[in-house]
């Protein structure tokens, strides 16, 4: 006998008395443990799952009976799904499931919109308005999203209705993580992985700390869901407090210019082959100098670099990647010749910048009218798995800018499609302005304007070895003083 009574519903979706739909008794347990009052319950264990842990996250198993559930594989499958990708994600899309009228899906939608919305309303004690998002996503091999909230206007809870393959297990990938947070609310570790299996729906309540991301798709497989959100006209969640980054704001170090004999390549400090390089970069905005220092001096920046100890630095919804804990005695020569006064000259004679006050040139305002002064350097190791993502500007005025970028310890041949690339993009532009791929012992710089952005690819796991990269900025000096103001007061 069923413990609760029954309401009439559309056979297609009668999966049985253990139903946590249908039981109510069941559904009491869920609401208990999702407050706190019920740590577990074995005649539970088998209708859903429930993690605590960073943050509340319920699945529900065996949601559609079988037949439902194959089906609406089946039409979902079929579907034309639009490839998205951009710094945050890489997958595949259908349009808004609110305007299908096929069959299972036509079902499934509204079985989501009555009894599971009026279960996840009694379970959270909350009150949602008609507004549902509802789409089909696609995760196909290397595909990945990565660490965010999903906090945006009135979203209140997050779904998924999982119809991944039968033998989808952790090693295939394509994991819900969820991410533990510092004092701040910001992300940083990932605290607990929940892997997708068929015919299961998770939920979770959008908050200021439900950062999560599902993890690159390893296998040929595909990962296929139907994913939205409820929404509510109860108070809107804040966003998330945006932290600046730490940035080191200097002025290029005095040096003496014989310093770049011992480490650049002569050809490059030819008078004649940096007008080349001028011309070259006063057109395109960017230049490449491949062979950038000696052999000597490479074989040696690659060798400490291994053996240096490096630790992971985020927060994770803003970037991901290793620094050094202290750089090796090449290592740290090479980054004083980066900041140093005489490579600002250097880069002045191959770009017609201003880069410093010893350059004088009638024809330097090309870009800019104003001296410019080294913002920051960055040395990363880089693996699978790591990125940085585009974010609010810590200084929304900044004015142009001349990115530097030496790559170092790469494999000879390097796949793109194993990420890592520097992808620089505008807000007026679809598609990216310029790509930047790492290659070996080879000096790129960039020129940005005020509006132009750049961010680091997520690598996938088609990366062979790690890689490293010296990274940095040069900008204006004039409001050098502002920016440094700004960031001690963040």
């Amino acid at each position: 006998m069923s413990l609760s009574k029954k309401r009439k519903v559309d056979p297609l979706f009668e999966i049985g008395q253990n139903s946590i739909v249908d039981n109510q008794k069941l559904a009491n347990i869920l609401k208990e443990q999702y407050n706190g009052s019920l740590v577990s319950d074995e005649d539970s264990s088998d209708c859903f799952k429930f993690t605590s842990s960073p943050f509340k996250v319920c699945t529900i198993n065996n949601i559609l009976n079988e037949e439902s559930a194959v089906g609406l594989h089946n039409e979902l499958k079929e579907m034309e799904f639009v490839f998205k990708e951009n710094d945050l994600l890489s997958l595949h899309q259908t349009i808004d499931l609110n305007d299908i009228q096929s069959n299972f899906i036509s079902k499934t939608r509204k079985f989501i919109y009555t009894r599971l919305k009026s279960l996840i309303e009694n379970v959270t004690g909350s009150t949602f308005n008609d507004t549902i998002d509802l789409h089909g996503i696609k995760f196909m091999q290397h595909n990945n999203l990565l660490c965010h909230s999903d906090c945006l206007d009135t979203r209140h809870t997050a779904f998924i209705l999982y119809l991944v393959p039968k033998t989808w297990n952790s090693e295939f990938g394509g994991t819900l993580d969820l991410f533990s947070c510092d004092e701040n609310n910001q992300p940083m570790n990932i605290e607990c992985s929940l892997t997708p299996s068929f015919n299961t729906f998770s939920f979770f309540k959008v908050s200021q700390v439900s950062w999560h991301q599902v993890s690159e798709v390893l296998e040929d497989e595909i990962r296929l869901s139907i994913s939205g959100w409820f929404h509510s006209d109860e108070q809107p969640i804040s966003l998330p407090k945006q932290l600046s980054l730490p940035k080191s704001i200097t002025e290029p170090i005095p040096e003496d210019v014989e310093i770049l004999k011992s480490w650049i390549s002569l050809n490059y400090l030819n008078v004649e082959i940096s007008s080349e390089i001028q011309l070259q970069f006063q057109e395109d905005s960017e230049v490449s100098l491949e062979q950038f220092i000696i052999p000597e001096k490479y074989a040696l920046l690659c060798e400490e670099l291994t053996a240096m100890k490096w630790k992971e630095i985020g927060p994770r919804n803003k970037q991901y990647f290793k620094i050094p804990e202290e750089p090796l005695k090449t290592v740290s020569e090479f980054m004083e010749l980066l900041r140093s006064d005489a490579f600002a000259v250097f880069l002045s004679h191959c770009t017609g910048l201003p880069l410093s006050k010893q350059y004088d040139d009638p024809d330097c305002s090309e870009f800019s009218d104003s001296p410019f002064g080294v913002l920051s350097l960055t040395l990363s190791r880089w693996e699978s798995g790591f990125y940085t993502l585009l974010h609010d500007q810590e200084v929304t005025d900044l004015p142009e800018k001349l990115h530097i970028f030496y790559h170092t310890d790469l494999y000879e041949e390097y796949d793109v499609d194993a990420g890592g690339y520097i992808s620089f993009i505008s807000h007026s532009d679809e598609e990216p302005l310029l790509v930047v791929p790492p290659q070996n012992n080879t000096l790129s710089l960039v020129f940005t304007r005020p509006d132009e952005f750049g961010f680091t690819k997520f690598i996938n796991s088609k990366l062979q070895k790690p890689y490293y990269c010296f990274n940095g900025e040069y900008l204006p000096l004039t409001p050098l003083a502002e920016m440094n103001s700004n960031l001690e007061s963040a």
